[in-house]
């Protein structure tokens, strides 16, 4: 017994480290300019730097209402891209969204890089980078635009590996729920020319619920499910203090063990490769 309690804690440590470099060297995807060519840089890191820097050189408003958004371009030594900003921050002690009521509720810029921060630890790469920006005097978060999307809704769309796009979809469910994203459509699903899923728009994410957003979640990705059973109060409030309350913090944490009840049923009833991939 001791032999297998020594092994598990070795690899937590392990997987505790990988968290940590996870969170700072992140994916390799290449990115595209506003002429839809690989824009020049390494790593996530990097475009967030240039994201940071970068002089604001246009504008456009493509939202409405409270949650407007404005598409940017960005510039710098002669590097240009196109970037979201979003300014959103709306809290209410109690909020009737669609027929459900929600304690605490928040609608929050903040939240946008808490999701790509979260989903950095969990190696969990659909969501683009994003960083906080100010742009005149207004304080919001700014992520990079994704560029050559396809319409998921047009009779065109046809993934060409169905099991592999299927895949991706058990992908959003597992991190919808861990977010507790009330938000999720297809204004927010952006699918790029390689068939590749991406995850926009977390405003409406992590609220004050502790149960299964969406009961469908019956497979999960095994990488980022060993990553999440590694996650701890600490490591989440290093991480995300900037962007999220304790309580919110705590909430994740809550729902890590509503999943992994869940999904512990699961393997119980089908097996571990009946359940991840």
């Amino acid at each position: 017994m001791k032999h297998k309690t020594d092994v598990f804690a070795v690899r937590i440590s392990l997987v505790a480290v990988a968290l940590a470099v996870a969170a700072s060297a992140l994916s390799q995807t290449i990115w595209r300019d506003v002429d839809h060519e690989p824009l020049p840089f390494g790593n996530d890191r990097e475009l967030m730097e240039f994201m940071r820097t970068a002089e604001v050189v246009a504008e456009r408003v493509i939202g409405i209402g409270i949650n407007r958004s404005v598409k940017v371009t960005l510039e710098q030594d002669g590097v240009r891209s196109h970037a979201i900003f979003r300014e959103v921050d709306v809290r209410r002690d109690v909020a009737s969204i669609k027929g459900e009521s929600y304690q605490l509720f928040a609608d929050s810029y903040l939240f946008e890089c808490a999701a790509y921060e979260l989903a950095a630890m969990l190696e969990f790469d659909r969501v683009p980078p994003v960083v906080l920006r100010t742009i005149g005097n207004r304080r919001g978060s700014l992520q990079i635009w994704v560029e050559d999307t396809l319409d998921e809704e047009s009779d065109t769309f046809q993934p060409p590996r169905n099991l592999e796009w299927v895949t991706q979809i058990w992908d959003m469910r597992f991190f919808d729920n861990l977010l507790y994203n009330i938000d999720r459509n297809a204004g927010n699903k952006l699918v790029t020319s390689d068939y590749r899923l991406w995850l926009i728009d977390h405003t409406r994410a992590f609220q004050f619920r502790f149960e299964l957003l969406d009961d469908r979640m019956v497979r999960v990705p095994r990488e980022s499910w060993e990553r999440l059973l590694v996650l701890t109060n600490e490591v989440l409030s290093s991480a995300l203090a900037d962007y999220l309350t304790p309580i919110e913090i705590g909430g994740i944490l809550k729902r890590r063990e509503i999943i992994v009840t869940h999904i512990e049923a699961l393997i119980a009833e089908r097996g571990e490769d009946g359940v991840f991939y």
